[in-house]
């Protein structure tokens, strides 16, 4: 629990540690391996993971380090209350889950409960990708720690959202099956997923990718069936559902974080693509889970 500065005798279930994989029962562990290597037993079984990589750890689950060598780490342990006060580890493993995340934006929490030959909750990644993946996680930990105003844990959440679309977007990468896989266009996706608040053209990734647009833009289209643009754009909006479903961030800066280059063209985009106002779907969202939770 964080003991929350604002208001008087209010902790929240999410906490960090520099040092542990696990905390206390009933939380969830978001693990990011920054440097070195170990042996652990995840479940009594031994495995061996190398920097950089991901640990998604549901509650149930045990990890513990064997041995290691320069191993760095950074782990957020949160309870799902934390994400909305509707969720709990029972409602997440119930059967209607699934269609809990369609109807009411709920985050999948599949790769912490998915196990197989290939996966057992560790997600290597490419070296390149640790500088974003470890801003995430370094913000939500200078939120906890700081506190700066009373919309810390709405960034926190907002990171922690965050960063379970990268997890899924990284596990897709390394075992997803795309029939239609390109080596070009695999990379631009993975550029998208981590650079959404960024600002980028079609031009500029030509460039950077040494190819010409006509080529990139047949081949983004033949591989995801959009262009490059109605795909930042879908993600954008996606991205900003959640957040506006689970946060009281500001319509302004959560357009500056969904990569938006003002409050009045996300409004727009939004409206555009959604039928409703940023603050028309965050009330609309609210509404839908008092009524179905009454909560």
């Amino acid at each position: 629990m964080t003991k929350c500065r604002f208001w008087e005798n209010r902790y929240l279930p999410i906490e960090y540690s520099l040092e542990n994989l696990q905390s206390k029962e009933g939380y969830f562990s978001l693990c990011l391996i920054k440097k070195g290597n170990a042996v652990l037993s995840i479940d009594g079984t031994k495995c061996y993971l190398s920097a950089p990589a991901l640990l998604c750890l549901n509650p149930d689950r045990k990890a513990e380090i064997i041995r290691s060598a320069k191993l760095q780490m950074k782990t957020i342990f949160f309870a799902p209350e934390f994400i909305n006060r509707n969720l709990s580890v029972e409602r997440i493993t119930a059967d209607d889950y699934e269609l809990n995340c369609r109807l009411f934006d709920f985050p999948s929490f599949d790769l912490f409960y998915r196990s197989d030959d290939a996966f057992n909750c560790i997600i290597p990644f490419e070296s390149e990708e640790l500088g974003k993946v470890e801003y995430l996680f370094d913000s939500i930990i200078e939120q906890l720690r700081v506190q700066p105003d009373n919309m810390w844990s709405c960034r926190a959440r907002m990171a922690v959202i965050r960063i379970f679309d990268y997890a899924a977007n990284l596990y897709e990468g390394l075992f997803g099956v795309n029939q239609e896989s390109d080596t070009l266009v695999d990379c631009i996706l993975t550029f998208i997923e981590f650079n959404l608040e960024k600002q980028f053209t079609i031009e500029w990734l030509s460039r950077e990718y040494s190819t010409n647009r006509t080529t990139l833009m047949a081949d983004f289209k033949r591989v995801t069936g959009k262009t490059i643009n109605e795909f930042v754009l879908d993600k954008r909006i996606d991205l900003s559902k959640q957040i506006l479903a689970f946060t009281n961030i500001s319509i302004e800066e959560l357009a500056l974080k969904c990569g938006f280059s003002s409050q009045s063209y996300f409004t727009r985009a939004f409206k555009k693509k959604t039928g409703l106002s940023p603050m028309q779907f965050r009330k609309q969202a609210v509404e839908k889970r008092i009524s179905e939770f009454q909560q």
